[in-house]
């Protein structure tokens, strides 16, 4: 798993957000797509996106409990939630404090290089979460370390520090006060919900996106896929593949998607081929899709067919020193 795809999943769930939020200053949380009456409007922006991508659950049907201190059990459910990760499949961490909720989510965390424990057996799911572990959650969960930048808090130190200075640096936090992060303090459910909304939109920000122009079938194995712009060297052939959607329109009326099987980028970075399935005896349209836009690329791999007469002569020998046309006429 790799973030990439999940931003991409999450950007249809962003666009229908925005479409439903609410005016800025607006506080009925009626206005908002989430049942809680106890979200106002410092985090009901947050709080309905993470609801609307199935991230987050409240403490009860009508209660999204804004002002708990949120445990690390919870936070770590969160985060697997909004990442997409396989919560089933994921190898035991060790940890022996684990309650079926939260087991799940805590491994594949682990396993994605998220999370410790507090010591090598336990990983105390109840207890809450501080804001300096919240710091290193986030900037490992999205990889933020290369903006690390020196703050002005004076209570920053230890282990967290480079997680909160990364924090900073992306203007995702500004601490509690203009002097201090609070970097023991406990966080709340509702500012966990907005640092995790803020570090969502970051990326979304930050994220490349290819933007293709143009899609040939090349062969009925393989497609190739022209961008606006040079991919940027920190993106695998991979990457670029799962920022893109692939589906079929045969002539037949069926449809089906495709996923391709390899992928290669040139040599000046703007083209992506993809090996696919056989497409050999068959006719109509590869479909490239970048969540915005489609790209169409007609292909007809259907075999030809030939007639004969009986009128034609089986060989034809070319009149030495007539062109071909003419020969042929």
């Amino acid at each position: 798993m790799n973030k990439y795809t999940f931003f991409t999943a999450a950007t249809a769930a962003t666009v229908t957000v925005a479409s439903f939020s609410a005016p800025a200053g607006a506080a009925d949380h009626a206005d908002y797509e989430f049942p809680f009456t106890d979200v106002g409007d410092r985090y009901a922006e947050a709080v309905e996106f993470l609801y609307m991508i199935e991230a987050i659950n409240g403490v009860s049907e009508t209660k999204f409990g804004t002002q708990q201190t949120l445990t690390r059990g919870d936070a770590a459910v969160i985060l697997s939630n909004l990442l997409g990760l396989d919560t089933e499949s994921a190898p035991d961490a060790g940890f022996k404090d684990l309650n079926t909720r939260v087991k799940g989510s805590v491994n594949a965390l682990v396993e994605y290089g998220v999370v410790s424990g507090v010591t090598k057996t336990e990983f105390k799911p109840g207890e809450p979460l501080s804001r300096g572990a919240m710091a290193k959650f986030l900037v490992t969960a999205f990889e933020l370390q290369d903006y690390v930048e020196e703050t002005p808090f004076t209570d920053v130190g230890g282990v967290f520090q480079p997680y909160i200075e990364a924090l900073y640096g992306t203007g995702i936090t500004n601490g509690k006060t203009a002097t201090s992060y609070g970097t023991y303090q406990n966080i709340t459910r509702g500012e966990f919900a907005n640092l995790l909304y803020a570090a969502v939109m970051f990326e979304f920000e930050n994220l490349y996106y290819p933007v293709p122009v143009k899609a040939t079938v090349t062969s009925a194995t393989s497609t190739q896929v022209v961008f606006e712009e040079a991919v940027p060297d920190d993106y695998t052939p991979g990457e670029i593949a799962s920022l893109l959607y692939f589906s079929l329109d045969y002539s037949d009326g069926t449809e089906n998607e495709i996923n391709p099987t390899s992928y290669t980028l040139s040599a000046d970075r703007m083209t992506l081929t993809i090996r696919h399935e056989d497409l050999t005896g068959k006719k109509g349209t590869m479909l490239v899709s970048d969540f915005e836009k489609e790209i169409v690329a007609p292909f007809n791999f259907e075999p030809v067919s030939t007639t004969s007469s009986a009128n034609v002569k089986e060989s034809f020998e070319q009149p030495a020193g007539v062109p071909a046309t003419e020969a042929a006429q």
